[in-house]
């Protein structure tokens, strides 16, 4: 299904939604709105215990959602909209793992994770109440996870050891799985996210240790080719479709770019600041209008301020909506609307401690 530009209702993919615009200036300078934006506020903040931060996130239901975190390797699940928050999975304890990577929800309604240190694919049948391990791919950690529409299972590796740019690939929610090389040639980088294209396509987003990277499949991820690179990429953190318009966002330059034909090419749509870190991004209703909320890091001097980005027309222009914090490094990564008012921010990035951030809009 295609989203019309001149609509701002639109289907949301794992990393986000945006809509494209021509020279869409930075967040800073964006043009005036044309109705009064809605207000927000923080009204709770969560910082796991020890040297961790909120790592993915993700809603199960109305007010009810997990997150990840990194460093400790723990699971945490909100059941009043994130105004508390109880471990239900101490990963560390468990499987001796350091981080929750992502999450996902399967199409036959089980949830998946992936971990850091050691590299495994987690599963829970029971909402997130308890975990088990059902792959153990021999590499540093699994990052990107998305299933196709034929039910294929992809997981993205992190310095796999068979040195080359990797996946690991599953018919039968990983009773079994198979080991691939996106490449032959080039050396191992991270993989880091994945997005199914409808058709047995897919495309992968590559980084770390090295230049940004796309590569595609068009045989549900059996075979694929490299179809796109960014020099200046640190990493490619995430993708989105928008009508016949693909995106990836890029960290380190903050910079979004898109592909007109289904990934083949690629060019660069907007830089939203000289550097700087993109996360997640949802669509939000209010007063009968609708708005894109993206969290972001400006990372331009230090401290580095993690704020929400906000859209009154589709991704066209932005401003900055509210900041949540300032740190030394790190970014605000992932982000959800856990109902129709509440939205849930993980913020920090390795060695910099950093909260789950619970926003009410008002």
């Amino acid at each position: 299904m295609e989203v019309p530009y001149d609509e701002l209702a639109a289907i949301l993919l794992p990393s986000g939604l945006l809509r494209p615009g021509p020279a869409a200036p930075l967040a800073g300078d964006a043009r005036p709105f044309e109705h009064p934006l809605p207000s927000v506020r923080i009204v709770n903040d969560f910082a796991p215990p020890g040297e961790s931060n909120v790592r993915s996130s993700i809603r199960l239901r109305d007010g009810v959602a997990l997150i990840g975190t990194e460093e400790t390797g723990d699971i945490y699940k909100t059941e009043d909209a994130g105004r508390t928050w109880r471990k239900t999975v101490d990963g560390g304890e468990a499987w001796d793992i350091a981080d929750v990577r992502n999450f996902l929800r399967a199409s036959d309604d089980r949830l998946y994770a992936t971990t850091s240190e050691p590299a495994t694919v987690l599963r829970s049948t029971d909402e997130g109440e308890s975990w088990q391990v059902v792959a153990r791919p021999k590499a540093s950690r699994t990052v990107g996870i998305s299933e196709l529409d034929d039910g294929t299972m992809l997981v993205g590796l992190r310095r796999s050891e068979n040195d080359r740019i990797s996946i690991i690939r599953s018919e039968d929610g990983f009773e079994s799985f198979d080991w691939i090389a996106l490449s032959d040639e080039l050396p191992r980088q991270n993989v880091t996210c994945l997005i199914d294209l409808g058709e047995k396509e897919a495309l992968a987003g590559v980084g770390y240790e090295g230049s940004g990277k796309v590569f595609k499949s068009a045989d549900a991820g059996r075979i694929w080719r490299q179809t796109g690179e960014f020099p200046d990429a640190r990493d490619l953190m995430s993708f989105f479709r928008v009508g016949d318009n693909l995106f990836v966002t890029a960290s380190g330059i903050a910079t979004i770019y898109r592909s007109e034909d289904d990934g083949n090419t690629w060019g660069r749509q907007q830089q939203i600041w000289k550097k700087g870190f993109l996360g997640e991004c949802v669509e939000v209703k209010h007063a009968g209008r609708s708005y894109l909320v993206l969290c972001a890091t400006d990372q331009r001097e230090k401290p580095c301020r993690h704020v929400l980005l906000i859209s009154a027309d589709g991704g066209y222009t932005w401003t900055e909506w509210i900041e949540l914090a300032q740190d030394e490094s790190g970014g605000a990564s992932n982000l959800e609307r856990i109902n129709d008012h509440t939205l849930i921010v993980g913020t920090g990035n390795h060695s910099a401690q950093g909260p789950v951030y619970t926003l009410e809009i008002q």
